[in-house]
């Protein structure tokens, strides 16, 4: 590996093209869904092809549709589907149906799934509810085939082990990670072993080894042992759906494969680079996708770090096998930590311990789910088989668990900002590549320090340049809404955190914030605190104002812990200055203020917030009022000049 690789015309080719898709991404990412009709609509004729496997969902299956007709006259388009659980169509059907169509929702709250968003890029722009489907032609053999394998391996493992052995081998081996039970799926992101539930390219080299060996055992020559290699990969690959890692490691095999048949030199650097550029050609939204950023920066960090760390570490028997696990956690992570902070807001901090175990045993995971597939009907040997497969995935999922309890196993953070994830972006490269610097060169500190700088001194020009206009987001949820202001200069504020908890975290996360300096309750009905616990558990909260009143049960035992973890909780009478800047106000009869069950309104720097409606929230500024309202399922954005603080 050396500098010069990144001079070459192929990376420089890839680097130019996916720098023109983020540029000129309004073209590359124009809506190719533009329907000849206005949405909601009832009624419409649909035929076209099932794109990906059906995922199982409560009351039915989702799945996508590429669509050839619409009405009966040609259309293209893609649709997300929902139907009934039935049977009888999959991957690669081409069937037609009744459906009602509509737009997807967007985010629900601030730094949540845009779901609309999230399809648009995908190509979808409608969500259809099928009815009277019906197959017009099954998809062809070898895809047919693909698909009895993954039924037939994902009917044997449900069958023959428990639920949870049986999700969690479903994941390694076919990336079917749907069914894992939700405490699980956080065990799995606690312990940052989430990426061992999506097949990967581990298990294309698995599949590329094994078939080499047994055909060069046997007596193939060497060309025909790795196309055969190639040809059951790819069958595979078909079998686990074609996810982006899948499709990366099978160019990239097939590149690695097909030169070492042609007797030419090509090196991993290369072959993913060929195969990032492949994939984006086909699929310019590839580019856009969590999933295919992180399978090529940690296939980058890893082909990198071990070509230019790894002869430093050359040291034979256990020890050298542990230290080669741990730089490859580590340097398969070491630039995915921007990209689980912008995506999940959590970064686990035993991922490099808990990879050393959980990665190899993943490999024996997927060895013994391919033979209890292949020998599912061959009774004398399932049986060993399955009763060695069900010991071991209770202590893999066991180890799962216990490096998830660990305390701090895992944390919540705040998305980056532009420059921090530049700035970080930049140390990690000079990491990498400081074997190529050299220790003792100057450039390898230079660079580091101009790293540090732009993370820390871009972080804090944002940070000073946030003056001016404040924003308020509002959202519902639960029946109550719920609003986060945005300050500069004083910070993050909450008005009635009724939503689920994971929401709000997500909301302030987004925001840039790692916790809130005050939350407000327009009353003491459990709707307007019902989120309050969860949040306080993911993000820190340093006062809360709540009207005065005897305080439900469930609202109190949350503030006493709350005080126990040092916020400051103060009760507040209509008309009262709670806090410099902040006013309650009352929202009741003329009888006046009770504390009973009126409605306290708040002034927050200049803004009322007022319950109103369902979702219980209005707002207001200025002089001459300008009003905004929550609306379920979406999110609203209200700027206005903050007053001073008294």
């Amino acid at each position: 590996m050396l500098f010069s690789y990144y001079r070459r015309p192929l990376f420089l080719l890839l680097l130019f093209y996916a720098a023109g898709i983020f540029i000129f991404k309004g073209f590359f990412l124009k809506p190719s869904y533009n329907l000849p009709f206005t949405l909601p609509r009832s009624g419409v004729i649909v035929e076209g092809r099932v794109a990906e496997y059906p995922a199982g969902r409560p009351g039915g299956r989702r799945y996508t549709v590429e669509t050839s007709e619409l009405y009966g006259q040609p259309f293209r388009t893609s649709l997300m589907v929902y139907s009934p659980e039935k049977s009888g169509f999959s991957y690669g059907d081409r069937i037609s149906f009744m459906a009602d169509l509509a737009t997807p929702p967007g985010a629900a709250a601030p730094g949540s799934l845009d779901w609309a968003d999230y399809l648009a890029q995908r190509g979808i722009g409608a969500e259809a509810r099928a009815r009277e489907i019906k197959v017009e032609k099954p998809a062809g053999p070898v895809l047919r085939l693909a698909r009895a394998f993954r039924e037939n391996a994902l009917e044997t493992f449900e069958a023959n082990l428990s639920t949870e052995a049986a999700s969690v081998l479903g994941g390694v081996v076919l990336g079917e990670k749907k069914s894992v039970p939700p405490d699980l799926k956080a065990a799995f992101q606690n312990s940052g072993a989430m990426h061992l539930l999506v097949a990967s390219g581990s298990n294309v080299g698995f599949v590329v080894a094994v078939v080499y060996f047994f055909c060069s055992r046997l007596g193939l020559r060497r060309r025909y042992s790795g196309l055969a290699a190639l040809a059951l990969a790819g069958f595979y690959v078909l079998a686990s759906g074609l996810d982006a890692p899948l499709v990366r490691a099978y160019l990239m095999f097939s590149a690695g494969l097909g030169a070492f048949l042609l007797r030419r030199e090509a090196g991993a650097f290369h072959a993913l680079t060929l195969a990032a550029l492949v994939i984006l050609v086909i699929s310019p939204r590839a580019l856009f996708d969590a999933g295919f950023q992180m399978s090529f920066l940690a296939v980058y960090g890893i082909v990198v770090g071990m070509a230019l760390w790894g002869r430093y570490f050359k040291v034979g028997g256990l020890t050298g096998t542990m230290a080669s696990l741990f730089l490859m956690s580590f340097f398969a992570q070491i630039g995915l930590y921007p990209l689980f902070a912008f995506y999940f807001h959590k970064i686990s901090l035993v991922s490099l311990f808990s990879n050393m175990l959980l990665v190899p045993g993943s490999g024996v995971a997927m060895a013994m789910g391919f033979l209890l597939a292949i020998f599912a009907k061959v009774g004398f040997v399932f049986r060993p088989l399955l009763f060695f497969a069900g010991l071991f995935m209770k202590v893999f999922i066991g180890t799962v668990r216990f490096f998830a309890a660990l305390p701090y196993s895992s944390v919540y953070v705040p998305a980056p900002s532009v420059p921090g994830a530049a700035g970080f972006f930049i140390l990690a490269f000079v990491l990498l590549h400081a074997p190529l610097f050299g220790f003792k060169n100057w450039r390898l500190y230079l660079a580091s320090a101009a790293g540090i700088i732009i993370m820390v001194f871009g972080q804090w020009s944002i940070a000073a340049a946030q003056t001016g206009k404040c924003r308020a987001l509002l959202f519902g949820g639960s029946g109550a809404g719920c609003v986060l202001l945005e300050v500069p200069g004083e910070g993050l504020f909450m008005v009635n955190p009724g939503p689920g908890g994971k929401k709000l975290a997500d909301a302030v996360f987004a925001a840039g914030g790692a916790g809130l300096e005050g939350v407000m309750l327009t009353s003491l009905e459990k709707k307007n605190f019902s989120g309050l616990e969860e949040l306080a558990g993911r993000v820190k909260i340093g006062k809360i104002f709540v009207p005065y009143g005897p305080r439900p049960p469930a609202l109190s035992s949350v503030l006493g812990n709350l005080e126990k973890n040092g916020a400051a909780v103060r009760s507040v009478w209509a008309g009262e200055a709670a806090d410099p800047g902040i006013t309650a106000g009352w929202d009741g009869t003329a009888e006046g203020y009770t504390g009973r069950n009126d409605l306290l309104s708040w002034n927050i720097y200049g803004l009322s917030v007022e319950r109103e409606g369902k979702y219980a929230v209005r707002l207001s500024s200025g002089p001459v009022p300008s009003f905004a309202e929550a609306q379920k399922g979406k999110v609203t954005v209200f700027e206005f000049e903050p007053a001073p603080a008294r």
